[in-house]
């Protein structure tokens, strides 16, 4: 299996910082231009574990745990896009970071897609895998981000889906070759939502308060990475919106939502050749 990285060995890797007093947990290797990963929902930065040591032999790779997933705490003020945005902007400059690339996965990719429309100044290209653009009612979803979408039913959520089984059930379900999932990535995705809690909930609105019009207005070079087998984000969606704003496409036709981890050794190369172009 390509690239088999433990929880306990990403972690090992990583750092933590505070910002505004909020513990935010990263991973950062290579020197260079720096290129930006931010995860999707129920995720954290151990979901760019395939990617990060590529990419990091040619940019300075930060992966970053959204502000209540993984390791990084949630903020007193709740969780939303903007909230989100503030920390993600104030953690990179306090590393030096002012100009930066973005590569964002499902709902990271609809934070990524707000920081390049609304601070065109400080994102240099723009990698959108699988994003979620389309708002909160759009796709269909896993049972955790259905329960998730309805108040009464939020708690039981939180209950059922901090739990390994359950876990490995929403994996097999996203994962179209089976054989990336093992008991090293179901560890990984347990870890990445054990201490959520009721971020779990909250999160929903990140990608339900993003604009899905403002993508229109980003400037900056645009690549989609979509997975033709996405049973989450809709595939046809994604390629047609990435057709009007003129970005440039890559379709894997056997991979699903985590095309990133799927196909990791494809993904690899073409984010390469997009960001050394």
């Amino acid at each position: 299996m390509f690239g088999l990285v433990s929880w306990s060995e990403h972690v090992s890797t990583g750092s933590r910082v505070s910002v505004d007093g909020v513990d935010v947990f990263y991973v950062e290797r290579g020197v260079g231009s720096a290129v930006v990963f931010l995860h999707g929902w129920a995720a954290s930065s151990f979901s760019w574990r395939l990617n990060i040591p590529t990419v990091a032999k040619h940019f300075r790779a930060i992966a970053v745990d959204l502000p209540g997933f993984g390791l990084s705490m949630k903020p007193s003020e709740g969780l939303n896009l903007s909230t989100v945005t503030e920390i993600l902007l104030k953690f990179l400059k306090g590393l030096g970071v002012e100009r930066f690339s973005l590569v964002g996965h499902s709902m990271g990719g609809a934070v990524a897609a707000h920081v390049a429309a609304a601070y065109p100044e400080k994102v240099e290209k723009l990698i959108l895998v699988n994003p979620s653009l389309f708002g909160a009612d759009s796709g269909r979803r896993p049972l955790a981000m259905e329960l998730a979408r309805n108040r009464l039913l939020s708690g039981l959520m939180t209950r059922l889906l901090v739990r390994k089984y359950f876990i490995k059930r929403v994996l097999q379900d996203i994962y179209v070759d089976k054989s990336v999932l093992s008991d090293e990535v179901v560890e990984g995705y347990y870890e990445s939502v054990r201490r959520a809690g009721p971020v779990l909930v909250e999160a929903v609105k990140i990608w339900g308060e993003f604009d899905s019009y403002s993508v229109y207005a980003i400037k900056c070079p645009k690549l989609f990475v979509l997975g033709e087998k996405d049973n989450i984000v809709p595939f046809r969606k994604n390629l047609e919106l990435a057709e009007k704003i003129g970005a440039e496409i890559h379709v894997e036709p056997m991979a699903g939502h985590s095309v990133h981890e799927e196909k990791a050794e494809i993904f690899n190369e073409v984010i390469l050749r997009f960001l050394r172009s």
